[in-house]
């Protein structure tokens, strides 16, 4: 949803073309001063609320005076946004905008009745107040629509694409998106295309489509250069940085938000400045520049405490303590969340919870552990009834350490195993969520691709019908069009089907990692530990199964991944397996000395299926116990993967009971498209794998496996 400085300036848009014409009360000669007058005020209420004010109350008394209804409505609605674009008096925006929608509904006019509708929105929404902002938002489409302003359309159906976001229901969201972007087309309104397709940007972000995000944010920003438009390019260059920080491109997200502090700066835009002062504080602190990120924090303060907002400002009280709390400065860390939980309290806050947990961590850093377990007991209750499985779970494990600290035992474990099973929700939650958004963006681009096609088709009808008319000559011009048309189509085509065959790796990749006889097996060999009465050895191996799951999950999602995080995974999973087995398995993991690998990139969960397979067919039928070693090593451009076991070899292995060769193993066909994959998009021949068989004295003697991966190397 727009801010309310940009909420002015669509409400401009919406309002001033023809607004004031309609039929008067009065004659021409006694009305048009009071007509000029708010005309003045709309323009006005943006960059200049305090004048938009005093023209507007002009316009009022004069209407007062004779009786003018439509005047008194006209600058009622005028006064209520200027209140609105300050910040400042909530209650004088409610005042004037209700007393509009008041009059409209004496006059009947539909248009009036959209126009107060929506602005009332905005008031409730600054409120708080969603549901009573949904109600008005329903209303004023449900009046534009009757009085078949699409104008207004747009902007109410883009006031209900927020609201819906906001109750998490984005699939929904993004279809009334669309039908703002298809209205504002149908009448050609630049500006409101832009806005309407930010909003679609918005959702794509909460649904983790960034690319889609990123392209519709560019579209957008695009629109925005035509026209020349400050505010919207101040949104569009915050919205693309934010893409850039999510995805730990810091520089990039540093430099579209500096572009939109040089605009906010100009036009007196508070809120989307404190906005962006806030985010770029997030980045120093990622970066450790903590100085910086104070002075941007306190910038922030200012900002929001001039516009009177309440909310802002805890969240920014909120920030100040996070960052004091990283630099060790506990006590100003205290002063600034103990702020910010007593103005959440005050206002209803939905982030007191969060706030509430920094101040128990606070506690916990004075060492002042009983007074940390009451606001953190609260922030557990709070995050339970806010669903926000994320927030109880840390909660959970910060109750459970301050119990342990504190002597109770019984309710620190209690604690402790209720962590470990809201992260086992959230990693189950997290996987599939993850295939439910490699499904979306499958079926976007079926869609897009499918109404790309339509539109071209019907483009072209049209074009054929009036060349008909036309010499034979441009027929055939035409005819070569088409097909050159068609063969791009085709080639395009055949790249999306190849992406689509990506996608579909992935999700079989993602199903073949959490392997359900590794997990059953793991499971019990824990109930093992416990009969032994090995609780520790029990814990030790669940906290290890549970940070290699997440690795898993957090490596899949990426093409490329340091290979110093690929060796953090595959040491785990070797630690998991060697306390599965008895007598267990020496192991190593090699890096060559030239490699540095923070700065070298290889694809995710390649090495792990050969290691699995020499564990599971190698190294287990063994007797005695077994040895298998892991090297890295970069060799014209490639990384070298070697995985060698002094297992019972192939041959063995394949044998099953009756005497019949097994079939290759699902893992190693998958690494196999992988690998073919990366040849192919890489048009690397070198890109593949081979098994050598190891024999001493005619006995076999074990297996290596040799991998040329494909990898880059990035500086930070």
């Amino acid at each position: 949803m727009p801010c309310p400085l940009k909420t002015a300036a669509m409400i401009l848009l919406v309002l001033f073309p023809g607004y004031l014409s309609g039929k008067d009360e009065l004659p021409a000669a006694d009305t048009s001063l009071i007509n000029r007058q708010t005309r003045e005020a709309y323009l006005m209420s943006r960059k200049i609320p305090d004048l938009a004010i005093h023209t507007a109350r002009r316009a009022l008394s004069a209407s007062e005076a004779v009786s003018y209804t439509k005047g008194i409505a006209d600058a009622s609605l005028a006064l209520g946004m200027a209140y609105l674009a300050r910040f400042r008096s909530g209650d004088s925006a409610f005042h004037y905008n209700h007393r509009s929608l008041k009059l409209y509904t004496q006059l009947g006019n539909l248009t009036g009745l959209g126009r107060a509708c929506y602005a009332l929105s905005y008031v409730h929404s600054i409120r708080g107040d969603l549901d009573s902002a949904e109600v008005y938002s329903a209303r004023s489409l449900d009046y534009f629509t009757r009085a078949g302003d699409k104008r207004g359309m747009v902007n109410a159906t883009s006031t209900l694409t927020y609201l819906t976001k906001q109750k998490g229901d984005l699939e929904r969201a993004r279809e009334l998106a669309r039908e703002a972007i298809e209205t504002a087309r149908s009448i050609h309104d630049t500006l409101l295309l832009a806005d309407a397709l930010n909003n679609l940007g918005n959702i794509y972000k909460d649904m983790a489509l960034f690319n889609h995000a990123i392209d519709t944010y560019f579209e957008a920003l695009e629109l925005w250069e035509q026209k020349g438009d400050s505010a919207g390019l101040s949104i569009a260059y915050g919205s693309i940085g934010l893409m850039f920080y999510y995805q730990k491109e810091f520089d990039m997200a540093l430099d579209y938000y500096r572009k939109k502090l040089t605009i906010t700066g100009k036009t007196n835009d508070l809120w989307e400045e404190s906005k962006t002062l806030n985010n770029m504080a997030l980045i120093y602190n990622e970066r450790k520049q903590y100085d910086s990120s104070l002075v941007c924090l306190q910038k922030s303060l200012l900002l929001n405490e001039r516009m009177n907002y309440r909310s802002g400002i805890a969240d920014v009280y909120y920030n100040l303590a996070n960052t004091l709390l990283l630099m060790t400065r506990i006590d100003s860390a205290f002063q600034y969340i103990n702020r910010a939980v007593n103005m959440a309290w005050e206002i209803n806050d939905p982030s007191l919870p969060d706030y509430l947990l920094v101040l128990s961590q606070v506690h916990r850093a004075r060492k002042n552990y009983q007074a940390a377990l009451d606001p953190v007991l609260e922030a557990y209750a709070l995050a339970g009834s806010q669903n926000k499985p994320l927030l109880r779970a840390q909660a959970a494990i910060l109750i459970s350490d301050l119990y342990s600290i504190t002597g109770r035992k019984d309710l620190a474990y209690g604690y402790l195993k209720e962590y470990h099973e809201i992260n086992d929700s959230i990693s189950n939650n997290e996987l599939l969520n993850r295939i439910n958004r490699i499904e979306i963006e499958y079926e976007y681009r079926r869609k897009e691709e499918a109404a790309e096609f339509a539109r071209m088709q019907e483009r072209t009808g049209h074009e054929n019908r009036i060349r008909q008319q036309e010499m034979y000559l441009k027929g055939l011009v035409i005819l070569f069009v088409l097909l050159g048309i068609i063969t791009l189509l085709y080639f395009r085509q055949s790249r999306i089907r190849a992406r689509y065959e990506k996608i579909d790796l992935e999700q079989r990749l993602l199903r073949a990692q959490l392997n359900p006889h590794f997990i059953f097996n793991s499971l019990c060999v824990v109930q093992e530990m416990i009969l032994e009465d090995r609780p520790r050895d029990a814990h030790v191996f669940l906290a290890r199964i549970a940070r290699l799951m997440r690795n898993i999950l957090e490596n899949t999602m990426e093409e490329y991944i340091p290979l110093e995080k690929e060796i953090e995974t595959l040491r785990l999973y070797l630690e998991v397996q060697e306390m599965r087995f008895d007598p267990g398995f020496d192991y190593t993991l090699q890096v060559e000395e030239t490699i540095d690998p923070g700065h070298y990139f290889v694809p995710p969960m390649l090495a792990q299926p050969s290691v699995e397979n020499a564990i599971e067919h190698g190294l287990r039928p063994l007797r005695g116990k077994g040895r298998l070693n892991v090297s890295y090593r970069l060799k014209n451009g490639f990384m070298v993967l070697e995985v060698e076991d002094n297992g019972v070899g192939r041959k063995a292995a394949g044998q099953n009971r009756q005497g019949k060769l097994k079939k290759e193993p699902v893992s190693t066909r998958l690494t196999r498209k992988r690998l073919e994959y990366y040849r192919k998009t890489l048009r690397k021949k070198q890109i593949g794998f081979s098994i050598i068989d190891l024999y001493e004295q005619d006995q076999a003697a074990g297996t290596r496996v040799i991998i040329n991966l494909p990898c880059k190397k990035i500086y930070s």
